[in-house]
């Protein structure tokens, strides 16, 4: 994608918008596509969105710029943005109420996978982990008796989504530290109840996602033992959209347009990661008070390390690493799976390339 900047392309297209208004047509011109259609004609396809009821959405910056600059829009396809609670969001996408999910850990993935689920990772469009960016993880009192991995032997971690894959991504820690799945126990608690519940002692630590773990490290009196982005201590594509076969098979054509959207918006934002920020509080995605640390670990206001999978490809090393996680919890059998059958880049025109 030749290099413009954001607002050359919010600019063309609101020109573009603005042409088919006022010639009272109702047909807009789409960039790179010949020919016109009708604005309400494009193909739609319904995203997986989580409540916003904390104005964040870490995560989806490639489907924010996306949609911002055009690129969903250029290459034939409409976003519609389709709310679902977060502990539903697979079964929507199974039931067809969904057609498209982000934001899907490659380690959650082959869970339902194996459990299943008929479907696909079709682009990497999450924030990758790397050790210089910011990362939720387990939160302890500071002044508490948890001082390092092996402090939690036979103890226990709360969190609100056991069956989440940030639970693996703690055990996979731990073990690596001596200390076994077994040797913990996971203790569901409501989000709302963490700081009681982890002050009064009911629990040792906690499994805080962002921006909720912010707030503990900034009122003082918590520490922050792991973090997610230290995982593979690389940087390593997470996850990204998945799509089940039965769409996939009969939405090729809306599928592939997805997917040349977010590779774009993915090397969009490599050259323009300080952008991808500006997006997400201009359009009210991202809400400032958590920033700079909901990706900055020293809480300067610099994003130029950011980085997305290069034109959003899945990357197969990285699905072998998600795979042996998972595989070492023991929430897959060993054996059973080989990376290649948990995605596909076939949709993405720079696959070849």
């Amino acid at each position: 994608m030749t290099q413009i900047t954001r607002r050359q392309l919010i600019s063309r297209a609101a020109t573009t918008a603005a042409i088919a208004a006022g010639a009272g047509t109702g047909l807009l011109p789409l960039p790179g596509i010949i020919g016109r259609v009708k604005a309400e004609d494009l193909p739609s396809v319904k995203i997986f969105f989580p409540p916003l009821n904390q104005g964040w959405t870490a995560g989806y910056e490639l489907i924010e710029v996306a949609d911002a600059t055009g690129l969903f829009t250029k290459h034939g396809v409409k976003a519609d943005l389709a709310v679902v609670p977060w502990d539903q969001y697979t079964v929507a996408l199974d039931s067809g109420a969904l057609d498209l999910a982000p934001f899907s850990d490659y380690a959650y993935f082959i869970n339902v996978f194996d459990k299943g689920l008929k479907a696909k990772e079709i682009v990497s469009s999450t924030l990758p982990f790397n050790p210089s960016n910011a990362g939720d993880g387990l939160i302890v009192l500071d002044d508490g008796p948890i001082k390092g991995p092996e402090d939690l032997r036979g103890k226990k971690i709360g969190t609100q989504w056991p069956t989440f894959s940030g639970v693996w991504f703690a055990l996979d820690w731990l073990s690596k530290h001596g200390v076994k799945k077994d040797e913990v126990t996971i203790v569901p608690v409501p989000q709302a109840q963490y700081e009681q519940v982890l002050q009064q002692g009911g629990i040792d630590a906690i499994i805080a996602y962002s921006p909720l773990d912010i707030e503990f490290r900034r009122k003082g009196g918590f520490r922050q033992l792991f973090s997610v982005a230290d995982i593979a201590g690389r940087f390593i594509t997470r996850g990204g959209t998945m799509a089940t076969d039965k769409f996939i098979a009969e939405h090729p054509d809306r599928v592939k347009a997805y997917v040349a959207a977010i590779a774009e918006a993915a090397d969009w934002a490599n050259s323009n990661p300080a952008e991808v920020i500006k997006i997400g509080l201009e359009r009210g995605r991202l809400d400032k008070k958590y920033l700079p640390d909901l990706y900055n670990k020293d809480g300067k206001e610099d994003y130029s390390h950011l980085r997305w999978s290069e034109h959003g490809l899945n990357v197969e090393e990285d699905l072998a690493f998600w795979l042996k996680l998972v595989e070492d919890a023991a929430i897959v059998p060993a054996g059973k799976h080989k990376p290649s059958d948990f995605y596909t880049n076939d949709f993405n025109p720079f696959a070849a390339t």
